[in-house]
């Protein structure tokens, strides 16, 4: 038997075990795993010329929503031995100008509907092109040690100012599903409902990797919809449901519930922030489901989850086999795990930083070890949840100073006891009306970078160095 260490070995072995079984279904077209396989040989015949003979990873940069062509898109690019950048199909143009500036990339892969919206003289592809019948000439694929060779390039947070980009290897990815696998009993006989951006670590390891790994079927739509997801879930064509916290508090929100029969899903899975307790409860009395809680990072990989037979609601769990956790003197919980990211992308002080001098990740986040179980307490100051992501307040700031009607800003996020997402809290001094500088957010950024509230102000109190006075500005919330 061949020993399986890059994704796309997975992939050949799916198409060869399973050639008919459904690997992905899209609203527009569905493919099995020998088509899949087909197509990511097609595409990546004609990619691979392109980026040279060089032995140098290179990186390619996607901007897809979640579709069967990213998919094809990105196991071509992993099937020729590069690196994959995936560029979230909310970024504005700002945004992805910015991106490409500082992380440049050989080439940029677009659907049509995405490639108008690339700056001008990238070197970019339309999807199309990949499939041509006769390629570009011969490559040889890259093939290093799964452990060196990087699979991806996934950003942790806003890409305005200064982005971030997680490097994550080929073993690091197989890891996260390995040892999630051994808790949750995840095998082959499952198949997943993915509505997470495959853009995001979250829903390219633990729902595109995942089904790489197990040859599940994987049911992938372009966003996530709650009336449809609750829909294709009483269909019984899912048995696990993975999203972030709070995904599960919209589901709480469809009306007429009762008709949603969700028996036939074998396990909910909430990650990404924490899941309020109340949530928790009210989903186990409307669905008969208690969701099983993990936590992770896009650095860290995954650090903890529930137990089938232990799901406590307001925990994300025990340590996950294989995972070293310690909480500092300071109570920031830190890690070491083979999930743990080689750093970021290009920046070894950034990267230095968030390890300690004896290699453990520090995570950032607040809390202790209780009767072997994690217990978040919080998070530092500069770190924003939402939906998911981690947001960089500096991002949005960096955004908010474009607007000529602002002359100062301060971006605060506030936690709420009874919610998964951080609120959004800005600070302006501006002589833009509270609806102006709507307007603006809604068309220079994400709507997950949008405020909760607007404070305005005559000026924001800093101290001698500049830094804002924290706690008047918490005083005045």
């Amino acid at each position: 038997m061949v020993s399986k260490t890059h994704l796309t070995d997975f992939l050949k072995s799916n198409a060869e075990r399973m050639p008919h079984k459904p690997a992905i279904v899209c609203e527009d077209k569905s493919l099995d795993w020998q088509e899949l396989w087909e197509l990511t040989q097609k595409a990546a015949s004609n990619l691979g010329p392109l980026l040279g003979k060089d032995s140098d990873q290179k990186i390619v940069a996607l901007l897809f929503p979640n579709s069967w062509e990213y998919v094809v898109a990105y196991l071509a690019v992993l099937e020729t031995g590069h690196i994959a950048m995936p560029l979230d199909v909310i970024f504005k143009s700002l945004e992805i100008e910015a991106v490409l500036q500082q992380i440049p990339s050989a080439l940029v892969i677009a659907d049509r509907a995405n490639l108008s919206r690339l700056p001008k003289n990238t070197n970019s592809l339309l999807f199309d092109d990949l499939l041509m019948e006769k390629p570009a000439g011969v490559y040889e694929p890259l093939r290093l040690p799964a452990d060196e060779q990087i699979a991806s390039l996934i950003f942790t947070s806003g890409t305005t100012g200064q982005p971030k980009a997680t490097t994550y290897t080929h073993s690091n990815h197989i890891w996260n599903i390995e040892v999630c696998s051994q808790v949750w009993q995840w095998d082959e006989f499952d198949s997943l409902l993915v509505s997470l951006r495959l853009s995001h670590w979250y829903g390219l390891v633990m729902g595109l990797s995942g089904v790489l790994y197990h040859g599940n079927t994987m049911y992938l739509q372009e966003r996530f919809e709650p009336e449809f997801t609750l829909k294709e879930l009483a269909s019984g064509k899912a048995t696990i449901f993975t999203h972030v916290a709070g995904t599960f508090t919209k589901l709480l929100e469809v009306k007429d519930y009762e008709k949603y029969d969700l028996s036939k899903v074998r396990l909910f899975i909430s990650g990404g922030a924490p899941l309020p307790p109340p949530a928790w409860q009210e989903f186990k009395k409307r669905f008969g489901h208690e969701i099983l809680e993990v936590y992770g990072s896009s650095e860290s990989g995954r650090i903890a989850s529930n137990l089938l037979d232990e799901r406590i609601p307001g925990s994300p769990g025990r340590p996950l086999p294989g995972v070293q956790v310690r909480i500092s003197e300071a109570g920031e919980v830190q890690v070491k795990s083979r999930g743990v990211f080689p750093g970021y992308y290009k920046n070894e002080g950034l990267t230095k930083a968030g390890f300690t001098d004896d290699g453990w990740w520090r995570t950032g986040d607040i809390g202790e070890i209780r009767g072997g179980r994690v217990v978040l307490k919080g998070r530092k100051q500069e770190r924003i949840r939402r939906q998911g992501y981690t947001i960089s307040p500096r991002d949005i700031e960096w955004v908010l100073h474009k607007d000529e009607a602002i002359t100062d800003a301060y971006v605060m996020g506030v936690q709420h006891p009874e919610r998964s997402d951080d609120e959004l809290v800005y600070f302006l001094v501006t002589s833009a009306s509270e609806q102006e500088v709507m307007d603006f957010c809604k068309q220079a950024m994400p709507s997950i970078w949008r405020p909760t509230r607007i404070i305005k102000l005559e000026q924001i109190p800093r101290t001698h160095s500049g830094k804002p006075k924290l706690p008047m500005l918490k005083a005045m919330l």
